[in-house]
């Protein structure tokens, strides 16, 4: 099942595709070839003909003048998956085929024993053919805890939050993070609080909570546009309605991530539902779905 922490950097990536040569040089040390511009990839370009669904979750794909000249693929990875060994074996063939270019597949985890698996070799049986995946691990990812550096780069901000939270510095990160978005005007600052608070395990979603409301410098509306009656009733009560629109939300940006179109009316059929289990089963539809009308069984 899809999480909040899975989703974000994905949508950090779509958001601004710049962001993967930040994690592709900056934190990994490799080099892309001259180009002019790069733009997201669709991720079915890692898709072939067959009826086996095989999307990847990001590609960036850099340019120079109308020619593809490298990409990089993105997956996130929060266990052990043997399966990947096959599949992201796959995307590369399949980027290079339909592109007709170089392709690197980097894998963005966030706890030590999951890193140390993606780094396997993996070995296809041909010989001299062995292929070892780029890993981002939380000691690639970097430990911010000054709020000046944290607003130099947010996305950046964000992802060492998620990486170093529940670490002995754990706390320093989640008040560099809080004070690195102060600046912001409401909607935005609401849009990365709920970020972090979704991406969060609880523990530590309720931690930062707590530095939010502390904050005797952050505008009451800020607070009440986030924390607001429905939130707090949802925490007090074993937090189900704010799980039930954590979901909501995950449906949405899932939705919005693979470039479907958010109708009011597909909208509607989100927020009036209040299964969390149907938006679960929605979500996982959502991660293969060719149209939108196979994520809410219209057909």
């Amino acid at each position: 099942m899809p999480t909040y922490e899975h989703e974000l950097p994905l949508r950090l990536l779509q958001d601004n595709p710049k962001f993967a040569e930040e994690l592709y040089c900056g934190l990994l040390g490799q080099r892309l070839p001259e180009h002019t511009f790069v733009k997201p990839g669709s991720e079915a370009m890692t898709r072939g003909d067959s009826p086996v669904e095989r999307n990847c979750d990001n590609i960036a794909v850099y340019y120079s003048g109308d020619d593809a000249v490298m990409a990089v693929i993105f997956e996130v990875q929060r266990s052990e998956d043997n399966r990947k060994h096959f599949s992201w074996l796959d995307y590369l063939a399949s980027a290079r085929t339909k592109l007709q270019c170089p392709a690197a597949l980097v894998v963005i985890t966030f706890d030590d024993k999951t890193a140390a698996w993606a780094r396997q070799p993996i070995v296809t049986g041909h010989p001299g053919l062995t292929f070892i995946p780029l890993v981002i691990s939380p000691q690639q990812i970097p430990l911010i805890t000054d709020a000046a550096e944290g607003r130099e780069n947010l996305a950046l901000m964000l992802l060492s939050l998620i990486a170093h939270s529940a670490s002995e510095h754990g706390r320093a990160v989640m008040t560099a993070y809080s004070q690195s978005i102060r600046h912001l005007d409401r909607e935005e600052w609401s849009r990365y609080a709920e970020y972090a608070l979704n991406a969060l395990k609880e523990q530590e979603s309720m931690q930062l909570e707590e530095i939010i409301l502390s904050d005797s410098t952050l505008p009451n509306t800020y607070r009440n546009g986030l924390l607001g009656e429905k939130y707090l009733e949802g925490r007090s009560e074993g937090r189900s309605e704010g799980r039930l629109e954590g979901e909501r939300q995950m449906l949405l940006l899932i939705l919005e991530s693979r470039g479907f179109d958010i109708t009011p009316e597909v909208r509607e059929l989100v927020e009036s539902c209040d299964d969390v289990r149907r938006l679960q089963e929605c979500a996982r539809r959502a991660l293969a779905a060719r149209r939108i009308e196979m994520v809410f069984d219209l057909d």
